[in-house]
């Protein structure tokens, strides 16, 4: 029998605002940002804070710099996560990327030449995830995960997700007659999840999301081929690109039932 959970994490109004993209200071900081800083490649995921261009000196001095144990957000905004522990429940979408046949490119190489190879997928990754405003969730081993949430993603967070999974098909070479030089599989899933700060207090956290949602998402990609993107219907939203997407019935690790999901797979390119 499971043991009582004790130590239930907070249920936050300040989070709801905030990743519901409801709270005042959100909006009015990222708008000012993305003046300050129109030509950054690399921002901040909350608060849009340039950390390239010619205002990142500056910004850097009111310490809107990159966090040093995570480049992806801001020491200003880190901070607020760490005053804010707790988190909130609500609908987000999620994607997950994983390599195919890792362990096979591993030993096929050096360690060095696969660490190199990672690298450059992480870092591809990156540029998608930061053009469709996504958080990134996690970059460990052969696999990405990103989360679209309505605050920071817009009302058209499932969209964004799936055009993220297009646009990371084609920045590893799907799309490419020659193939690519990275083979990957794709799972969409959109859902309920708790999202939020989670940790120990006075020592470390993390921010990330956590729920069924999350599993789902894991198993969808589990299911992936290379080259494809695996959507659930609970993500599912029609795009021009998606026209020749087909629909396939799977049985995932852990749930009883058979679902139904959407499988897309890019066209060669013939530019």
């Amino acid at each position: 029998m499971a043991e009582p959970v004790d130590d239930v994490p907070n249920f936050s109004p300040f989070w709801q605002d905030l990743l519901s993209g409801q709270h005042p200071m959100l909006r009015r900081g990222r708008q000012m940002f993305r003046l300050l800083s129109p030509t950054a490649t690399e921002r901040c995921r909350l608060c849009y804070a340039g950390f390239d261009g010619f205002t990142a000196p500056a910004l850097r001095l009111i310490g809107r710099g990159p966090w040093r144990r995570n480049p992806h957000m801001c020491e200003k905004c880190e901070a607020v996560f760490a005053e804010h522990r707790g988190g909130t429940e609500l609908e987000i979408a999620l994607l997950y990327a994983d390599v195919r046949g890792s362990t096979q490119l591993a030993a096929g190489m050096r360690p060095a030449e696969f660490a190199a190879l990672m690298q450059r997928f992480f870092r591809t990754a990156t540029v998608v995830f930061n053009r469709s405003d996504a958080v990134v969730d996690k970059m460990v081993g052969d696999e990405v995960i990103a989360l679209y949430l309505p605050g920071l993603a817009g009302s058209d967070y499932r969209k964004r997700a799936i055009k993220a999974g297009l646009d990371l098909l084609r920045a590893t070479g799907h799309a490419d007659p020659h193939g690519p030089w990275l083979p990957i599989g794709i799972g969409v899933h959109a859902g309920k999840a708790f999202v939020g700060s989670i940790g120990i207090e006075g020592g470390n956290y993390q921010f990330t999301a956590l729920g069924d949602a999350m599993n789902f998402g894991a198993r969808l990609v589990a299911s992936a081929k290379g080259g494809e993107m695996i959507v659930s219907q609970a993500a599912w939203q029609p795009l021009p690109e998606l026209a020749s997407s087909e629909q396939r019935r799977f049985a995932l690790k852990g749930y009883p039932d058979p679902v139904d999901a959407h499988v897309v797979r890019l066209a060669p390119s013939t530019g």
